[in-house]
């Protein structure tokens, strides 16, 4: 279940250049499970698994 604090459209990261369709989606997989996510570790275990975590930029 998301949280409604993590629906808002207007949620920019200005790492994320404008035009990157598929930057804002990782970026908004990224805010979703870190307020899902129990603790630091969880939530790079689960960026990990889904190929969201940050190093991982690049690879698909």
């Amino acid at each position: 279940m998301i949280k409604e604090d993590h629906r808002s459209e207007n949620q920019t990261d200005p790492a994320v250049p404008e035009g990157d369709e598929a930057g804002a989606v990782r970026q908004q997989a990224r805010l979703t499970l870190a307020g899902q996510a129990r603790d630091a570790d969880e939530l790079k275990m689960l960026l990990e698994m889904l190929g969201l975590h940050p190093s991982q930029e690049g690879e698909s």
